[in-house]
């Protein structure tokens, strides 16, 4: 159970950095169906194979959280590098009203 929580770890972080957070959906669907399907194939207990998929979904989430976190830090570390203009023209021109 530990290398499936450290994969799904890692899968979590690539998923916070690359994409919203509507991605986890699809993810917690898939992983339920690949947990539920190995503990199926290795006649586990059903408390067992409820334990994983928790243990799973959990772990996917916290390295999304940690994958978030790693992109926003990523984000201020570039804008705030000495002659980094990438953030300089993001506000759109002020017009005055008429």
């Amino acid at each position: 159970m530990l290398v499936s929580v450290l994969i799904s770890l890692l899968i979590g972080i690539v998923l916070g950095r690359r994409y919203t957070v509507l991605i986890l959906a699809p993810a917690f669907m898939l992983t339920l169906a690949l947990a539920i399907g190995s503990g199926l194939a290795r006649t586990d207990a059903a408390w067992s194979i409820g334990l994983t998929s928790l243990v799973i979904i959990v772990g996917l989430q916290i390295g999304y959280l940690l994958g978030c976190g790693m992109h926003h830090l990523l984000v201020l570390v570039r804008a705030n590098r000495p002659g980094s203009e990438s953030f300089a023209n993001s506000q759109p021109p002020h017009r005055p009203a008429h």
